[in-house]
């Protein structure tokens, strides 16, 4: 059957090991455009953390975001499906949380929100120089930011709050926190989309139903999705997509669930798969 979308994770995917994209797979998403295939972006990220290079092509007017907590139209700027965190679940997740010394980030209407603290104390959460950077020109600095929960009806990104994000771990501190969460896991998603982070989603909210979601909207079959990954918040995606591509960086399980394995984001793995996709549309075995 002809691939008519194709879905793309970024992190660990489209981009390289120093965050970037390469001119090869930049060059091989534009000709699967210019061949009339739809390219979607299937993030762990919020809408505004998607590097400007590849949200500002035009042609890609979906995003999946926040792992599948929203799905954007780029062109419009509209959420045209949501699956936000609940109130009543993101207080049980603040409660376990709020007394260790991480950072967290609020994902909600494509932005993100972190605690001025952060900044003022970064000796407090082990940040180097360049965690802060990272950080600095794109999150939105909240004064006592877990009390903004409590006070909602001043606030309104916390009544839509896409997903919780809690990078920069050093490995203990993630088993410990990721311990604490499990008395909660019937209610939130636990997953990963780089080695030093913790991402939270409510229990519903993955990009494989995202990607269902839009599909519907698009009035495009799940077997004419090809969708390309590398970690477990891509798991679900892989599967409900017609093929589903493993990156050659991915986690044995990850590849162990894929149709195809391609070569690893160093190695422009997604210019390669796409390449392949294109040619008279292959099917993977």
């Amino acid at each position: 059957m002809k691939i008519k979308l194709i879905a793309l994770d970024l992190d660990g995917t489209v981009l390289n090991s120093c965050g970037y994209i390469s001119d090869k797979t930049l060059t091989a998403i534009k000709m699967a455009i210019e061949k009339g295939v739809q390219v979607v972006l299937a993030t762990g990220r919020s809408v505004g953390l998607i590097c400007d290079e590849i949200k500002s092509i035009e042609e890609i007017t979906y995003a999946i975001s926040s792992n599948g907590a929203a799905v954007v139209n780029l062109r419009k700027n509209e959420i045209v499906f949501s699956n936000f965190i609940t109130i009543d679940i993101l207080k049980k997740i603040i409660k376990i949380i709020k007394d260790y010394p991480i950072v967290v980030e609020f994902y909600s209407n494509g932005n993100a929100y972190i605690d001025e603290e952060v900044f003022i104390n970064p000796v407090k959460y082990g940040l180097s120089e360049k965690c802060l950077n990272l950080m600095s020109d794109s999150h939105n600095l909240i004064k006592n930011i877990f009390s903004v929960v409590d006070d909602r009806s001043e606030c309104e990104w916390i009544k839509c709050v896409e997903k919780i994000n809690i990078p920069f771990l050093k490995d203990d501190m993630k088993n410990e926190v990721y311990n604490s969460l499990l008395s909660i896991n019937d209610k939130v998603k636990i997953t990963s989309s780089v080695e030093d982070n913790l991402e939270i989603n409510i229990h519903s909210a993955n990009k494989g139903a995202g990607l269902e979601k839009l599909t519907e909207l698009l009035e495009i079959d799940l077997k004419e999705i090809a969708a390309i990954g590398d970690n477990n918040n891509d798991i679900e995606m892989l599967q409900m997509a017609g093929i589903g591509i493993a990156m050659g960086n991915a986690s044995e399980d990850i590849k162990a669930k894929a149709d195809f394995i391609t070569l690893d984001n160093d190695k422009n793995g997604v210019a390669e798969a796409i390449l392949r996709i294109l040619d008279k549309n292959l099917q993977f075995s």
